[in-house]
């Protein structure tokens, strides 16, 4: 038996974390037992569908690695990946289900639904159909479809029978049928709900394992029901659970903070994204925290998943991605970076592309160590790019550094222009540093009384990297010519 997974998301906004931590545990699983992903669009809620979201959720995939082996509009085209073309194939199986007394013709007005739930609500019940139509006549059937009454069809649930399915998660669950609604399967615009078209596709898609939201729970009941009624083998089922934020509350589904467009557009890399989410609820069995995507499909089990919500901590999230950072080539996060700015800070891209990739990549190489995220280059490296004001002379004051004068200070600059001037660029900031630490031995001063000042002579910041890093980074030319003019001010 090949191993089939989906993600079958509703295309009606972004997407959202939770919803990428479904698309890389079907992803990871499938490719653990080397199956296949599928992506499947369930768009038959028309007044929910949002257009672009189908083309956002392609990209967000792309952007992640999480590439399904099929797709809407893939080069194989098996069969119609978007619900909205699959009408007439569930149209057949609401048939068969009416014929076969499985399903029965609702004529109750939204009206009198709205009334109903209104009444339940307020007697403290449960809110469900009362099966008022199940038991309508077949004179009174065909008297209401021949006066163009409109209607639904809905899932007719069999009395006093114990619903049993077996979950990865959750292990056994158990619900009595008086427990299920008669849900509606077909609706008065003739499409079909999630639930007759979710069970429909997975079995002639050949889905073997739903992997999706703890919030489906309560829904599998149904779900197993159709399959029964159609006598079809049920997928393996495995619900995850949901995700929390900091706050110990459900992340809401409407907020920019928890679309994953979000993260990419601050430019956080896509393997801390997803080594991060893989860990939200899961549980390798070690101490390890870094994992490659290849490893990840190695290790990652189904059973392994805690049934407990798992907690979204950006922090945390921040933390992978500055160890990734870290960790990667300049080279690989140098076209990574031009990308990111060729669509969200095009502008800054052209500003920094005046100047060589040698000296762009010293600079990245510098920051990568510094930064949590890309968003934050631009406003760390300003003074890397532009000209700016002279700083107040007390900046280049600092008790703890024991440059406690104007005096110290002007010793430091003077020694600093006196080695970048006579010697030649750097190749590397181990040569800096050699040359740099003998000059002060000599000179009888303590490193910190040269670096400081130096540092906000040449950043003319209060924060920035260390003053050898930016000798390394600006070249000596550059360097002189800030030492210099901060000289002639003091």
């Amino acid at each position: 038996m090949t191993v089939v997974t989906r993600f079958a998301p509703s295309p009606t906004w972004y997407v959202h974390i939770w919803s990428l931590r479904t698309v890389l545990y079907n992803y990871l699983f499938a490719k653990k037992h080397s199956g296949k992903f599928m992506l499947r669009i369930e768009d038959t809620d028309r007044t929910r569908y949002v257009e672009w979201s189908v083309e956002n959720m392609l990209g967000v995939l792309a952007n992640m690695w999480l590439i399904p082996d099929e797709w809407p509009n893939n080069p194989w085209d098996l069969w119609p990946y978007f619900q909205s073309e699959r009408l007439d194939i569930y149209k057949k199986y609401i048939e068969q289900l009416v014929q076969e007394d499985k399903a029965y013709y609702c004529f109750c007005s939204s009206e009198r639904l709205d009334e109903l739930r209104k009444e339940q609500t307020e007697l403290g019940l449960p809110t469900k159909y009362d099966k008022k139509c199940r038991y309508l006549s077949l004179e009174e059937i065909k008297e209401k479809l021949a006066s163009g009454v409109p209607y639904t069809v809905r899932l007719k649930v069999p009395e006093n029978k114990e619903v049993v399915f077996d979950d990865v998660i959750k292990w056994k669950v158990k619900v009595m049928s008086k427990d299920v609604d008669e849900q509606v399967l077909l609706k008065s615009d003739w499409f079909p709900t999630y639930h007759l078209a979710n069970v429909v596709d997975d079995h002639l898609m050949w889905v073997t394992h739903v992997i999706r939201w703890d919030e489906w729970t309560p829904s599998t009941p149904k779900h197993i029901l159709l399959y029964e009624a159609f006598w079809w083998k049920p997928p393996v089922f495995a619900h995850i659970p949901l995700l929390l934020g900091t706050d110990k509350k459900k992340l809401s589904k409407r907020t920019w903070d928890v679309a994953v467009e979000a993260y990419i557009e601050k430019w956080y890399l896509s393997e801390a994204i997803i080594n991060y989410i893989a860990l939200l609820g899961w549980n390798p069995k070690t101490t390890e925290e870094f994992f490659s995507m290849n490893e990840l499909i190695e290790r990652f089990e189904l059973e392994q998943v805690h049934k407990a919500w798992a907690v979204f901590d950006v922090e945390r999230l921040n933390f992978f991605n500055s160890y990734y950072l870290k960790n990667s080539s300049t080279d690989y996060l140098y076209d990574k970076l031009c990308n990111y700015l060729a669509k969200y800070s095009p502008e800054f891209l052209e500003k920094i592309k005046t100047f060589s990739d040698d000296y762009n990549k010293k600079v990245l190489w510098e920051l990568k160590t510094k930064i949590k995220k890309f968003d934050e280059f631009e406003e760390n490296t300003r003074f890397l790019y532009w000209e700016a004001n002279i700083p107040a002379k007390d900046l280049l004051l600092n008790e703890k550094m024991k440059v406690e004068s104007i005096g110290i200070a002007k010793i430091a600059l003077e020694l600093a222009l006196d080695v970048v001037s006579s010697n030649s660029d750097f190749s590397n900031i181990d040569e800096v540093r050699d040359i740099f630490i003998e000059k002060i031995k000599n000179a009888w001063l303590k490193n910190w009384q040269v670096l400081w000042p130096v540092r906000c002579a040449l950043s003319w910041e209060q924060y920035s990297p260390w003053a050898l890093e930016l000798i390394y980074i600006l070249g000596n030319q550059k360097s002189s010519e800030r030492l210099e003019k901060i000289l002639k001010e003091i």
